[in-house]
């Protein structure tokens, strides 16, 4: 899994969500979006979560490349804001991403969504 995010915390926090659930999970962290391009042309992840707002090049841009490239247009990708706005949403739908998660604001919150992650995403989604 690879996890975009300007925010080292976030990445901290979602493998610590993991940690406990899926020790066989390779989780990589890429602080830009310029950092994960290199990360996704080195080795394509299993799934993505990808961060909106970031300086320089923001989510909607690495979406709009990951699904302009052959070997990736199919990966899966979830943008993963703070933003709840419907205009957020609507858009990164539109750009074709996989799903869209608010971001958690509790350590509960975060062991939740790394569960339901790996429940939909390594157990019964198939990609």
């Amino acid at each position: 899994m690879l996890i975009v995010d300007d925010d080292p915390n976030e990445a901290l926090f979602l493998r610590n969500a993991f940690s406990g659930r899926a020790g066989w999970l390779d989780i990589r962290h890429a602080e830009s979006g310029e950092a994960a391009l290199d990360e996704i042309a080195r080795a394509i992840p299993d799934l993505v979560l990808l961060d909106i707002n970031m300086p320089g090049m923001d989510g909607y841009d690495v979406l709009d490349r990951i699904r302009g490239g052959k070997a990736t247009q199919g990966l899966p990708t979830l943008m993963f804001s703070s933003s709840e706005r419907e205009d957020d949403i609507e858009r990164s739908y539109r750009a074709h991403a996989n799903a869209y998660v608010v971001k958690p604001r509790s350590s509960d919150g975060y062991r939740q969504l790394a569960e339901n992650i790996e429940r939909f995403w390594y157990e019964t989604a198939r990609v």
